[in-house]
């Protein structure tokens, strides 16, 4: 192997096992580019599984594409990002959708709520509208449910198949399940949402199609009421999104396997950089 093979080599390994560093409002681009547009479009990667167990450093995370939403963006902007804000990125397989959220917060309140009420303390939200729908209601009929699936981060440390969760549209019977762990930084959620839902969605990921998505940040500083509120959605300008999926972005499924040994991500770099001479 020649010196620019190596530096070639060098430089691929290095951008596939990069480790997302927080960012102002931008996307993170993974794998072939993989990411999306920020608030308007995340792009997911499919199949790919994930073992849910709170550590983000799975291969699939390091490859993803990841979107940074600041401690400005939303309707209740936090003083600084080591306050309040979040990075997040999403793939699935055949059975879940998994969504990975770094959460910055110097002050974790938890638990002072029930989980109907989550909202007032530190939680974050992902939203799913699977057949696109975009309604100024939620659909509630099989096959077009739409739930706001509120993640307390109460659940540190609880059973990831019995988490407390909340939302409207149902979200705590959507058979989510959870794994959220403390960081020296604040909070991770590494989240599995199952894409058949009984009596609510069954979604088949298929390369193109699209579905309603957006997710929030809700954040308590003093245990009182809810502080701050961070949205990703472009189109969320008033917090109506747990109740209007006209607020929503999107999220399009990408045919492209991230879940791969390096050896053979950077032979099929070699070979596309090779055709392209």
């Amino acid at each position: 192997m020649d010196l620019r093979c190596r530096i070639v080599a060098i430089a691929v390994l290095t951008t596939i096992m990069a480790v997302p560093v927080f960012a102002a409002n931008k996307v993170e681009p993974g794998f072939q580019g993989v990411g999306g547009k920020f608030g308007e479009v995340y792009e997911c990667a499919f199949p790919n599984s994930v073992k849910l167990d709170g550590d983000l450093e799975d291969f699939a995370w390091q490859l993803a594409g990841w979107h940074f939403v600041d401690n400005k963006t939303g309707t209740g902007p936090a003083p600084n990002e080591a306050d309040a804000s979040i990075a997040f990125a999403v793939v699935a397989d055949d059975k879940w959708l998994y969504v990975a959220i770094r959460v910055k917060d110097d002050k974790i309140i938890r638990g002072e709520e029930p989980p109907g009420s989550s909202w007032q303390d530190d939680s974050v939200e992902i939203y799913i509208d699977p057949n696109h729908g975009e309604t100024a209601a939620y659909e509630t009929k099989n096959g077009n449910w739409d739930s706001q699936i509120t993640i307390p981060a109460d659940n540190i440390g609880k059973d990831p198949k019995k988490p407390d969760l909340g939302g409207t549209g149902d979200g705590a019977t959507t058979g989510t399940e959870v794994v959220v762990v403390k960081t020296a930084e604040g909070w991770d959620v590494e989240a599995a949402v199952p894409l058949s839902s009984k009596g609510k969605w069954d979604i088949n990921p298929t390369d193109g199609m699209v579905i309603g998505f957006n997710i929030h940040l809700n954040d308590d500083d003093d245990g009182g009421d809810r502080d701050h509120k961070l949205i990703w959605s472009k189109k969320d300008v008033d917090d109506r999104s747990w109740t209007d999926t006209t607020r929503f972005a999107d999220l399009q499924f990408v045919n492209l396997q991230l879940s791969v040994d390096v050896k053979g991500k950077l032979t099929t770099q070699w070979a596309r950089m090779k055709a392209n001479q």
